[in-house]
């Protein structure tokens, strides 16, 4: 099923093929998204038990929002009841520190370009078949960010939620997220660059 509202339709409706449609599409991503609050380990429980709780209450969705974005919002609340049972803060040593520009030799001390990012184009074959190394490194890059930055970066362009709740979750300020996705992007942006010039991850 490719749109969502026959999707959420037939998981109301107790579809099997549904139900495994729906864990395809989206278990990857809770891990990937559990991962930076909890570990890896504790990570697979917790998304374990976001998929008890949110098949149990599928009959509860409204579509008020995403239904990714539903699942997020089941599996940080999971997260979050782990950490308190192990009587730990979601803000972990370092989350939310300011390490910096990982790309500020690029600008000179008014804030502008010395060098200015390539343009991206894809103007052959070669080019073309370049794409998913790029897709793995993105990928791998991701994997390679602070877990503060990760995890605002996962909710954020993933999850889509907002600044205030990623705040909230995350025990950090707005202010805060929105540095750490800033930095984030300048990291990606960095290896992309990278990738650009170089051809390599």
């Amino acid at each position: 099923m490719d749109n969502e509202a026959d999707l959420v339709g037939a998981l109301q409706a107790g579809d099997r093929d549904a139900t495994d449609q729906v864990v395809r599409l989206h278990h990857g991503f809770l891990l990937a998204m559990v991962s930076p609050l909890v570990g890896e380990d504790a990570a697979k429980d917790v998304v374990q038990d976001t998929w008890i709780k949110a098949l149990a209450a599928i009959k509860g969705f409204e579509g008020r929002s995403k239904l990714r974005t539903w699942l997020a919002r089941i599996a940080l609340n999971e997260a979050r009841g782990l950490l308190r049972k192990q009587g730990r803060e979601v803000s972990l040593p370092g989350w939310g520190q300011d390490t910096g520009s990982p790309i500020a030799e690029r600008f000179n001390a008014k804030g502008d370009w010395e060098q200015a990012p390539t343009a991206w184009h894809y103007d052959s074959p070669d080019a073309l078949l370049t794409e998913n190394e790029l897709h793995e490194c993105i990928e791998k890059h991701l994997h390679k960010l602070p877990d503060d930055q990760r995890g605002v970066v996962v909710f954020r362009e993933m999850a889509g939620l907002g600044f205030a709740e990623i705040a909230q979750q995350l025990s950090l300020s707005e202010g805060n997220v929105r540095v750490l996705l800033h930095r984030a992007r300048q990291r990606m942006h960095a290896m992309l660059d990278h990738f650009e010039q170089e051809g390599t991850c």
